[in-house]
């Protein structure tokens, strides 16, 4: 399946999603002459998603507009991710943090040009 963000399949194809859970929160006592101690639950801390993929386009100039049009989403809207599981993931932000991971190549049968990526969001639930 492919992943959308805000309804938009912005990831390019080759698409994999992957995502883990922050450490929840916990507040912790020890008490002079009482054993042991005291743990609280402090609920869950969201979670963190890594998109990797591959952009493409007719030539690499078109891989950049697809690279510029998935960065106009780090806006600090929280959108719905949907994986490649077809899971939707309500309130995610993606705060830009994104990274070329190769070159820009020809794509098989050289049918266009690639550009292999990966971001991180942010789940706030």
């Amino acid at each position: 399946m492919t992943p959308t963000f805000g309804g938009a399949a912005i990831f390019g194809v080759a698409t994999s999603v992957s995502h883990v859970p922050n450490a929840t929160a916990a507040q912790e006592a020890a008490f002079f002459g009482i054993q042991g101690v005291q743990s609280l639950f402090g609920g869950t801390r969201g979670r963190a998603f890594e998109v990797s993929g591959v952009l493409s386009g007719d030539s690499p100039a078109g891989c950049v507009a697809a690279e510029i049009l998935l960065l106009s989403y780090a806006d600090g809207i929280a959108r719905t991710l949907i994986d490649t599981t077809g899971t939707a993931w309500p309130s995610v932000v993606f705060h830009g943090q994104y990274q070329r991971t190769g070159p820009f190549a020809v794509a098989g049968g050289n049918n266009g040009w690639i550009l292999p990526f990966r971001c991180i969001l942010r789940g706030l639930v």
